[in-house]
């Protein structure tokens, strides 16, 4: 059996976190972990415990028939965290929202936990609701999304909701031939991205026959593209490039741009992995 793992620190974030695994839970089966990481000098450890007794309390109330591992640890984050969801099938977080990533300061550690887990990482909003919106995929040109791609797929399926795939593109800049400045026609650009999309709905109709797909073209850069999305959205799903351990270099620009502007839960897949 697959295993999730919750991290929980009893903040309103968190909160909607374990709600939204427990919502996922109504459909599919797993084991939980729900982690709350404490400094093991400055923590008062009975406060700890009383924080998880009442994640354990409200996961049985919401979800009585499949129980959860409580685990406290000490150490740092997103460190400690990290660590224990090696080898996890999805890491769950909760986010504040309301700022953008690149100039908050408290949103980091919840992106670093994303890049650094090397699992598909839900970033849940706090005052998150369930909805039965499509899931929204944002597709790249190259094989970076292609995990996100079926990711969201099956996110869509298990939550019985249609799978939206948007892909966007701009014109590039002209190439120089000689004396004169060649562009490609606008008609012949659209082209080319109308096939990679096309391309997407072939593969996801082949795993998953059954799912309803709506697409989606846009002229835009990814960032605004998938923000006008999101509202449309029960969770927005952007793949990585997976290019070191520096945040910036392994979310990207597009996941810095889009977690904590969005209240809507996001999920960033990594290339290259088992999926969920």
């Amino acid at each position: 059996m697959e295993r999730v793992v919750l991290g929980f620190d009893g903040s309103p974030a968190s909160e909607a976190a374990l709600e939204w695994t427990a919502e996922r839970a109504r459909t599919e089966s797993f084991e939980l972990d729900i982690v709350l990481v404490t400094n093991m000098f400055l923590s008062d450890r009975v406060a700890a415990d009383r924080i998880l007794d009442a994640a354990s309390r409200h996961w049985r109330d919401l979800v009585p028939g499949l129980p959860a591992n409580v685990v406290r640890l000490d150490g740092l984050m997103p460190t400690t965290l990290t660590e224990a969801a090696r080898g996890a099938a999805l890491l769950v977080l909760g986010i504040e929202t309301g700022f953008r990533m690149r100039s908050a300061l408290s949103g980091w550690l919840p992106l670093r936990a994303a890049a650094r887990s090397g699992a598909p990482t839900v970033l849940v909003p706090a005052g998150w609701m369930a909805s039965d919106d499509p899931v929204t995929v944002g597709l790249d040109e190259d094989a970076s999304s292609a995990s996100a791609l079926l990711f969201a797929a099956r996110a869509a399926a298990a939550a019985d909701v249609p799978l939206r795939i948007l892909h966007s593109w701009l014109m590039g800049s002209s190439v120089l031939r000689g004396h004169a400045s060649a562009l490609p026609s606008t008609q012949r650009v659209a082209a080319e991205h109308e096939r990679i999309l096309d391309a997407a709905v072939a593969e996801v109709r082949r795993e998953y026959p059954g799912l309803g797909v709506v697409t989606e073209l846009v002229r835009d850069n990814p960032t605004s593209a998938l923000s006008r999305a999101a509202d449309r959205s029960s969770m927005v799903v952007i793949g990585t490039h997976g290019r070191g351990v520096v945040v910036g270099g392994f979310i990207g620009s597009i996941g810095l741009d889009l977690v904590g502007s969005l209240n809507r839960t996001i999920c960033v897949v990594p290339p290259a992995r088992v999926l969920v």
